[in-house]
């Protein structure tokens, strides 16, 4: 039988952001959301893209030189190689002979096998931190049938399973994984069908009828809503109000977490030729979210409620 593969976006190590104890997370290519403050831009496209980090950039030319499809050329006055877009192919000839990484590549194909050969590396890891494996995106629901094989190569390992879904689309893909996950974190974006779509690209119905319906057939206290928490976007009491009566009815809600809105990923759209959707947008502090939020205290709620930092500040 043919060994499943996947597409990799990257694997970082010893992660305390991504669930319960020390954790590898696994980051999949693809994702059918378009967020204008996505801060994995890189992880949008299934398909690998080439980047380029100006910074790192000296001049050689080698890359230049190697693009048979002529869509490199340098500019002398910023010192920098400029890509057309439209001619490039995403050969990743220019990578291969960047001697400074300053062109590199977004993704690669991997299987399952060498997935858990850099589990497996951690172990010793979630033994004493009671840690685990999160498989993260992009949304991995683009590549279920990867994702089903890795979590149940992790379980069947003994190792805790989590992962982080955008819950778009046919259910079927998150019913297959249900079996194999510890729990798992979902993003409610915005309550509102319109506003969701607007800001994402997408609707917000599937979304929310799936988290519905997952709930009803997760395990005890699996789903973990997170909800990032944007400047003049879904920040209304309104839309948190409502988002949090939505929580009431999940039966196996575990707790509901608000995320100060970040820039932290803005680089990453220059390295790819993109814009930024929201460049004068202003972070979020804790203090922010917490004062914006504190109509909350008092709350008779059946979930604890957290308030996250935005990984800039420290509190």
């Amino acid at each position: 039988m043919t060994e499943k593969t996947g597409r990799v976006l990257r694997i970082e190590k010893i992660s305390l952001n991504d669930g319960p104890g020390m954790r590898t997370v696994i980051f999949l290519k693809g994702c059918p959301l378009r967020c204008a403050w996505c801060s994995t831009p890189e992880s949008q496209q299934f398909e690998p893209e080439v980047y380029y980090v100006k910074k790192k950039c000296v001049g050689c030319g080698k890359c230049v030189k190697a693009c048979k499809q002529q869509a490199l050329t340098f500019n002398s006055e910023s010192k920098t190689v400029v890509r057309n877009r439209t001619r490039c192919v995403n050969c990743f000839d220019c990578v291969a002979v960047c001697p400074t990484c300053a062109q590199g590549c977004y993704g690669k194909d991997m299987t399952v096998s060498q997935v858990m050969q850099h589990v497996h590396r951690d172990e010793v890891f979630y033994f004493h931190s009671q840690g685990g494996v999160t498989l993260s995106g992009g949304d991995i629901l683009c590549q279920p049938e990867f994702t089903q094989a890795i979590l149940q190569e992790c379980q069947d390992s003994g190792i805790h399973t989590m992962a982080e879904m955008d819950m778009y689309g046919n259910y079927d893909r998150i019913g297959m994984l249900l079996p194999y996950l510890d729990a798992f974190f979902v993003d409610i974006k915005h309550m509102n069908g319109v506003e969701h779509e607007k800001w994402t690209g997408k609707k917000n119905d599937s979304i929310l009828a799936n988290i519905r319906r997952a709930s009803k057939e997760c395990i005890k206290d699996a789903i973990h809503v997170r909800v990032p928490v944007i400047w003049g976007v879904n920040d209304s009491e309104e839309n948190i109000r409502e988002t949090i009566e939505f929580c009431r009815e999940l039966s196996n809600c575990a707790e509901l977490e608000f995320l100060p809105y970040h820039r932290l990923g803005r680089s990453t759209y220059d390295y790819l030729d993109r814009e930024y959707q929201l460049p004068a947008l202003p972070t979020m502090t804790g203090k922010e979210i917490r004062d914006k939020l504190a109509f909350l205290k008092g709350m008779d709620l059946p979930f604890p409620v957290h308030f996250a930092s935005n990984g800039t500040e420290t509190e």
